[in-house]
């Protein structure tokens, strides 16, 4: 089965402001996610991926804690924009928001929702704190304040063949996951 999606998520400050930004709290999410596993349960499945397309959005402690509750259901979770690394179909290296390579899954897709002459260049201001722009602890951007026109990364380099290329790996990719997961036992050993 395929469930519609949830098109909320969490959001950095600076773009709750923006028109048509939902931001939904970690709580509400969880809710969400218990609600589903439990009406799931119910009706005899023990096995979900949670296809991810927003980076804000993690689940791996609600799927921790969901499996405490539900220890005979496996959860899954993958961000659809990491099962295969962009970095050899894209040129623009620091994209990750609103740029190149969703940009080209989109007008692969859906290119009648794409606007390119409303696009800007997608350029970003860094932290001034070193480590955290070398990952070595996080924290939230402040949406206004890192970025110009809402992108990091620029969607003009964006083209639909870019966008088939590397979504149509993905898909392989996730294709295989799905048979996986609906055909294998999670461990070897039987318990």
């Amino acid at each position: 089965m395929v469930m519609p999606p949830v098109p909320f998520g969490a959001h950095n400050p600076g773009q709750r402001e923006l028109p048509f930004c939902i931001h939904t709290r970690y709580a509400t999410q969880q809710a969400i996610l218990e609600d589903i596993v439990a009406s799931l349960y119910v009706q005899g499945m023990r096995r979900l991926l949670i296809l991810s397309g927003h980076g804000g959005n993690h689940f791996k402690g609600m799927i921790r804690d969901l499996a405490f509750s539900y220890p005979d259901f496996l959860i899954a979770t993958a961000d659809w924009f990491a099962v295969v690394p962009p970095a050899r179909y894209f040129e623009e290296k620091t994209d990750d928001h609103a740029g190149e390579s969703e940009t080209s899954a989109m007008l692969y897709y859906r290119p009648e929702l794409v606007a390119m002459e409303q696009a800007g260049e997608g350029q970003s201001e860094p932290f001034n704190i070193p480590s955290l722009n070398a990952k070595v602890a996080w924290a939230p951007r402040h949406w206004d304040k890192a970025t110009k026109d809402t992108g990091v990364g620029n969607p003009k380099l964006a083209t639909a063949e870019k966008g088939k290329r590397y979504v149509n790996d993905v898909v392989e990719k996730l294709s295989v996951l799905f048979e996986e997961l609906s055909t294998l036992p999670l461990y070897k050993c039987s318990q």
